[in-house]
């Protein structure tokens, strides 16, 4: 006769599971955080500010004819806000110099 080992079904040891509300609190941290920052972008805006600014220059073109060469010329032009909401100017505003023949 042959000895054969005697084989048992064990199953392995179930998994911990972790409790269901566990996740309930996870998802309703998330939608906190969430909100709270979509909360912060849109309070930094002062409600003093609706609408839109609009630059206006009264010449976009400024001829100064002909002048000899390195004569100083010294032009000025306006700006306004014509929107109805502060205008901000970020930073130095740049000029274009074009020199023609």
């Amino acid at each position: 006769m042959s000895k054969q080992k005697k084989r048992r079904n064990t199953a392995p040891p179930p998994s911990p599971q972790r409790p269901w509300w566990i996740w309930v609190v996870a998802a309703a941290g998330v939608i906190a955080l969430v909100g709270g920052l979509a909360f912060l972008l849109s309070s930094n805006r002062s409600g003093l500010e609706e609408g839109t600014p609009q630059i206006v220059v009264d010449s976009t073109t400024i001829d100064e004819g002909y002048q000899k060469l390195d004569t100083p010329v010294r032009t000025s032009f306006t700006l306004r806000n014509e929107g109805d909401a502060p205008l901000r100017i970020l930073g130095e505003p740049q000029v274009e110099l074009v020199e023609g023949c």
